[in-house]
């Protein structure tokens, strides 16, 4: 029987009550909320607490932006109307308030938005941000540790013209494959004011219409008003793959469920046509293409050959010719 120390290691588990915020801009453009922060491990934690703006480049990767003094002079940004209520305990450090949680313990916080009146109608979001750090210690000059981060979505409806526009352009598909692997790529456009939960589906079809492959690159995914979503992938043809075959996306709003809204009839359609060649067709057609180019030089070289050989002989003649005049002279 053998007995060894068990290593006890601590756990830091930062918990929210809720992610997401759906509110619907009253008048007053004023709305409350709260979130309740959890310690569900075992070792103090200590939480940052900010609002971040969502920046979406063409490509549609998200980052998020903490606002500056000019966002603040100017409220352009969603992050300038929140103001979060901290606990009368709570500290802070560089001018950005943090919470420091008990292990077990709950500490609610509470958040006001103020929508400014003349904003822009549709869907605006902001993320309000639970960041656990570590200060550094006695003696050191670095700057504090970052160890985890919670974001709850809060997405505000301002009131108006509101309107859905999906586009999906371009959609691209080379003409040519070798072997059975079809790469593709297109991005989908959302040109309304409002946020859309979209799926979307690649079809590979013969040329009966028939469906070789399929793939869901994109299963319930939100696209924010007025960005883009860019998708690459490959679909794979199954077995012997030659001839013309199709590419079809079916693109569409879905709920939450995954269930298509309006029962798919807005559902976005496109194809493309792709050739399909097999690295043995090619090999053949390679080596045809070899065995022409050899013959080709063979024969002209032969062609050469047989001109000098003739050019040889009427020389031989023609001096023949000129030896026979001589003796008779």
């Amino acid at each position: 029987m053998f007995a060894a120390p068990v290593s006890a290691h601590a756990v830091r588990t930062l918990g929210l009550s809720s992610g997401t915020f759906n509110f619907s801009v009253p008048p007053s453009g004023e709305l409350n909320g709260a979130v309740v922060v959890s310690n569900d491990g075992d070792e103090p934690l200590k939480v940052m607490v900010y609002a971040a703006d969502q920046v979406i480049d063409d490509k549609g990767a998200i980052s998020y932006v903490a606002p500056t003094r000019a966002d603040l002079a100017t409220l352009g940004n969603p992050s300038t109307w929140v103001r979060v209520s901290m606990p009368a305990n709570s500290k802070s450090i560089g001018n950005i308030p943090y919470l420091e949680i008990k292990p077990g313990k709950r500490v609610p916080v509470k958040f006001s938005l103020s929508v400014p009146p003349d904003t822009t109608p549709g869907d605006h979001n902001v993320l309000l941000f639970f960041e656990s750090f570590d200060l550094p210690k006695a003696g050191q000059t670095v700057q504090s540790v970052v160890s985890g981060r919670l974001g709850a979505r809060v997405t505000m409806r301002v009131p108006g013209e509101l309107f859905k526009k999906l586009e999906v352009r371009p959609f691209n598909v080379p003409a040519f494959v070798v072997g059975g692997i079809v790469p593709y790529q297109f991005t989908i456009r959302n040109q309304g004011n409002l946020d859309q939960r979209i799926g979307a589906r690649v079809l590979l079809l013969d040329r009966g219409g028939n469906e070789v492959a399929s793939q869901t690159p994109i299963d319930g995914r939100m696209s924010f008003a007025g960005s883009n979503t860019e998708v690459t992938g490959t679909v794979l043809a199954q077995g012997v793959a030659i001839g013309p075959r199709q590419v079809r996306i079916d693109v569409t709003e879905v709920e939450e469920s995954g269930k298509a809204v309006n029962g798919g009839k807005d559902t976005i359609t496109q194809e493309r046509t792709v050739w399909l060649l097999p690295l043995w067709l090619l090999i053949v057609l390679g080596a045809v293409l070899l065995l022409l180019v050899v013959r080709g030089i063979w024969v002209a070289a032969a062609k050469s050959t047989g001109r000098k050989r003739d050019k040889s002989d009427a020389d031989k003649r023609l001096a023949a010719e000129l030896g026979n005049d001589e003796s008779e002279e």
